[in-house]
């Protein structure tokens, strides 16, 4: 990958570079430490910032909107209905966007468009989209104690599945990687600059630095994996998990990874109506249940067990080539009962460790010796 250099007074003539072919969605900050994803205009471009807590509301609904109109179906005079897909393809530019986030939509990629079906209508989106990702480099800003993409494998530099790579190498200069040939064309413009040698080793110190400010509390994570692909995790575990969750819903409408989706048709007219694809959450009690009533899944424990199992089990892991967890913890931030990732890897390593047998007296393993 080709990489340049950019100052920090050019950053916003990046932006209007992107803009001139494409609407732009980046980063702004709010009160205190909220902030949110929104589109780039004259007005608000000034306002842009690149280092933000992590917004609660993923990126993710620009390619996959919380609510989107898939085909409009009419009657005519005649009885006869026509139908009329609905696709977007407006050319779209994430920009600013979290290597979290990136790791996501590679995440949608696989599931939409890496399998036997594809979802052409997330296909169209995807296929107009340029993405500038971000790295995570102020531990005051961008890093909180929810954070965890360290432990999941996706940051905090993406690795791909970006066209632009911007890193703050401090003293108004930013460390810019082309990801595809898209973003590479973006050199051409007479803003951008060689990068040296100590560029590139300035980012090397700064990553390493950066990734020991991330807390352990995940350490376990890869270990969780295996508890849930062999099938160890107790169902008292899960029923504690369960007892927990308060069927929100919110843990999977904050998840950049989730994928699960309802459709329904509704009437917008005499003769007229519309499908709509809607957002849908595990969490829910009706998202399992059945046409004729039946919910094989009605108990919460229940449906808790099918998202961790979903996210974590190595089926899943080795079907889409990732674990549908990209450590932004965006689902331990917004769950009241306490059962965000995090959480739930603690408790599940704490529940399978006292329920390990114990070492037999004869193995022949030398037992170790402790010592004042």
């Amino acid at each position: 990958m080709r990489a340049r250099v950019i100052g920090e007074a050019d950053v916003l003539r990046l932006v209007d570079l992107l803009r001139q072919d494409r609407q732009v969605i980046a980063p702004f900050c709010g009160r205190g430490r909220d902030s949110y994803f929104d589109v780039v205009t004259d007005v608000n471009r000034d306002r842009i910032r690149l280092h933000v807590p992590n917004p609660l509301y993923p990126p993710k609904r620009y390619v996959l909107p919380h609510i989107e109109r898939l085909m409009r179906m009419r009657r005519s005079a005649a009885g006869l209905w026509n139908f009329q897909p609905d696709y977007a393809e407006t050319p779209l530019a994430l920009f600013g966007v979290r290597s979290c986030d990136v790791a996501g939509v590679r995440h949608l990629d696989r599931f939409y468009l890496g399998r036997e079906y594809v979802d052409a209508y997330y296909e169209r989106r995807r296929r107009n989209l340029f993405v500038v990702n971000m790295v995570c480099t102020d531990p005051e800003v961008d890093i909180d104690d929810n954070c965890f993409c360290v432990c999941a494998d996706t940051g905090p530099a993406a690795r791909d599945a970006f066209d632009l790579q911007l890193m703050d190498l401090g003293g108004g200069e930013y460390l810019a990687v082309a990801g595809t040939a898209a973003g590479e064309d973006l050199f051409s413009a007479p803003f951008f600059r060689p990068a040296t040698a100590a560029h590139v080793e300035r980012r090397r110190a700064i990553l390493t630095e950066v990734r020991g400010r991330f807390r352990s509390t995940t350490s376990w994570f890869a270990a969780t994996v295996r508890y849930i692909s062999r099938g160890d995790v107790l169902d008292k575990t899960w029923e504690e998990i369960g007892n927990r969750c308060l069927e929100c819903g919110a843990c999977t409408f904050v998840c950049p990874a989730c994928t699960c989706f309802t459709v329904s048709d509704r009437r917008t007219g005499k003769e007229e109506y519309e499908r709509v694809r809607m957002w849908d959450s595990c969490a829910l009690k009706g998202f399992t249940r059945m046409a004729g009533g039946f919910n094989p899944r009605r108990a919460v424990h229940d449906r808790r067990n099918r998202r961790f199992f979903r996210k974590l089990a190595h089926y899943f892991i080795q079907r889409e080539l990732s674990m549908a967890c990209v450590g932004c913890g965006r689902c331990a931030a917004v769950c009241h009962g306490d059962v965000g990732m995090p959480s739930v890897v603690e408790m599940i390593r704490r529940a399978t460790a006292i329920a390990a047998p114990p070492l037999d007296e004869s193995s022949t393993v030398p037992s170790a010796k402790v010592t004042a």
